[in-house]
């Protein structure tokens, strides 16, 4: 993707700059008919009040350059929500998982194989889900050592990036809800077998603090859109589509220019 915004847009966004207000420019464009599209925000108290779509090929195409809001501003509302909820889960660290299985591996026993397959799973989710933001920020990387602007296919990457994200976390929480008592009885049979004081304390605490969470773990289960993976994450991504869509139409009745 193209490096900096050039000075051109920054001195054109100061036109319809107002009193207080910082701009922040994008970084990525989009292109039209050989025009490169710049995403602007007027910040104000570190809330964005106003935007604008500038050019640095020339004199903006109305109809274009509102083309281009739809596009820009819908990729980085989503990476947005991407990093800011995603990043942490993202980084979860995978020991948590890996070592409670390590040690029921060392002394197999019937009463752990519920827990063990439960946790084997919520370890799939986790993949799953540091994957699934890890092959976004790669992808937008790789576009960006390129000098490569955002296209509709990066837009598409990203609604289905911050549903699938969506999903798989609501899938993990409902699994959290449907076996707190699993995990319950796997922590007193783990101490009954010595097992329990060999994990470290970070991996204690993560687990523990689960089963003290069991009531928000089933009011957010609730929300969940289907039993179903696949299903539901088709739903969620209906619903970002749709969501991300009314957003656009309102960020662009503050649209200062063109």
């Amino acid at each position: 993707m193209l490096r900096s915004p050039s000075f051109l847009v920054k001195r054109k966004a100061r036109r319809y700059k107002r009193w207080l207000e910082k701009i922040s420019v994008y970084p990525y464009p989009y292109v039209i008919a050989g025009l490169h599209y710049y995403l602007v925000d007027y910040v104000k108290l570190h809330k964005p009040i106003g935007s604008a779509i500038i050019s640095t090929d020339g004199e903006e195409v109305e109809k274009d350059a509102k083309r281009a809001h739809q596009k820009l501003y819908q990729f980085y509302r989503l990476s947005e929500k991407i990093q800011e909820e995603g990043k942490l889960r993202a980084q979860v660290n995978l020991d948590l998982f890996r070592a409670p299985l390590a040690k029921m591996d060392e002394q197999p026993s019937p009463k752990w194989e519920e827990a063990y397959a439960f946790i084997k799973n919520f370890l799939g989710y986790q993949l799953t889900y540091r994957k699934t933001y890890e092959d976004f920020w790669q992808h937008i990387q790789k576009r960006s050592e390129d000098n490569l602007p955002i296209t509709d296919e990066e837009l598409k990457l990203a609604i289905y990036t911050a549903a699938k994200l969506q999903t798989t976390q609501e899938f993990i929480l409902k699994g959290l809800a449907d076996n707190a008592g699993v995990l319950k009885e796997w922590k007193k049979n783990m101490q009954e077998a010595d097992l329990w004081k060999e994990l470290k304390r970070d991996q204690q605490v993560f687990f523990t603090e689960l089963m003290q969470n069991e009531e928000f773990m089933k009011n957010e289960a609730k929300k969940i859109k289907s039993d179903n993976y696949e299903q539901a994450l088709k739903m969620y991504k209906q619903d970002m589509e749709s969501y991300m869509k009314k957003e656009q139409k309102l960020d662009e009745e503050i649209l200062r220019y063109p």
